[in-house]
């Protein structure tokens, strides 16, 4: 395993922050803390990031990372994701709540930019929060944007095209031959939950499907928002074929709704989930979900901010990941 620079602060005796501008030959390093840096370097035969050292702006050697919630997998698989990126770039990962998400023991995030405590930001998922983002942009701070955009604000950011995984669930849902296909949609605060619905009355209205709009119902990302919205369905007798639900989350609730009614899955009810939640593999019958590319979304956007920090990226790049469709045990094998 490469040597990194948490592995030169710890054979230094010193900080993360302290290797970083030594790295970035910053001024207010005392010599004897320098010497200290560069012998231990030398020792581990450690070779700097460029990435790390051409920092335009700042020299913390730490980014900013500001979510909603720890809660939901996506986002902590996201966290995970970018922190593993950060440290293979040679920088510290801070974490933050949205602004109205704050929790006890986390960084606030109007601080981290304000007092110059990172040199750039990533905000995580699409909550709509224009006015923080274009304070953001007023002050000049450098930030990326993940899975999410913002019409009205200019700004490098990293998608997941939600469109195209609510088409495509929807589409295989069709291809296997069901015509009543609900839809059980996220919170309203979240954008990807808007596309992901547009992304399943796309696939309708491509294949000559009607969109009833009795078959699309509010889940809010919750197992209690999918277990009520089945149990709707089938108390008013209008029990559909299939149903795509916005989250992995509401999957669950939908099976569980179905189980206590006596449904079968798959043989009654087809159901493809999103996210590809760690437990729906281990779910029996295994959940059908749209994979995210978490992965790449984390690795994504350390690697444009840093570019932006360093001046290569001076202009509103956009970088579009694909989701996948993972078919398992609650839709039919073809």
């Amino acid at each position: 395993m490469p040597v990194n620079i948490y592995d030169v602060a710890k054979k230094a005796g010193l900080s993360v922050v302290t290797v970083s501008r030594v790295l970035n030959n910053s001024s207010t390093v005392r010599d004897y803390n320098r010497q200290k840096v560069l012998k231990a370097m030398e020792e581990l035969d450690y070779k700097p990031n460029a990435a790390a050292r051409s920092l335009a702006k700042g020299d913390t050697g730490m980014i900013g990372l500001i979510l909603p919630t720890i809660d939901d997998p996506f986002m902590s698989q996201v966290l995970f994701a970018v922190e593993r990126a950060a440290r293979e770039k040679g920088m510290f990962l801070v974490t933050a709540f949205a602004p109205g998400c704050e929790e006890p023991g986390y960084a606030n995030p109007v601080s981290l930019f304000r007092e110059n405590r990172v040199d750039g930001i990533l905000i995580l998922s699409p909550v709509k929060n224009e006015e923080y983002i274009l304070e953001l942009k007023k002050n000049g701070f450098p930030f990326v944007l993940l899975d999410q955009h913002h019409s009205a604000v200019q700004a490098p950011s990293v998608t997941v095209d939600n469109f195209y995984g609510g088409y495509q669930a929807t589409a295989r849902l069709i291809a296997a031959g069901f015509k009543r296909i609900a839809h059980i949609s996220g919170s309203d605060i979240y954008e990807s939950s808007a596309q992901r619905l547009e992304g399943y009355k796309q696939a309708l209205r491509d294949h000559g499907l009607e969109i009833a709009e009795e078959l699309i119902a509010s889940g809010n990302f919750t197992i209690a928002g999918g277990y009520e919205a089945l149990a709707g369905w089938i108390e008013r007798g209008q029990l559909p074929e299939a149903v795509f639900a916005a989250d992995d989350n509401t999957a669950f609730g939908v099976i569980d709704a179905a189980r206590k009614f006596r449904i079968s899955i798959p043989a009654e009810l087809s159901v493809i989930g999103y996210d590809d939640h760690p437990f729906g593999s281990m779910l029996h019958p295994a959940l059908s979900t749209v994979r995210q590319p978490t992965p790449e979304l984390g690795k994504q956007g350390v690697e444009l901010l840093l570019n932006v920090l360093s001046g290569k990226v001076k202009r509103a790049v956009t970088i579009t990941l694909k989701p996948e469709v993972v078919l398992r045990d609650t839709t039919p094998a073809k």
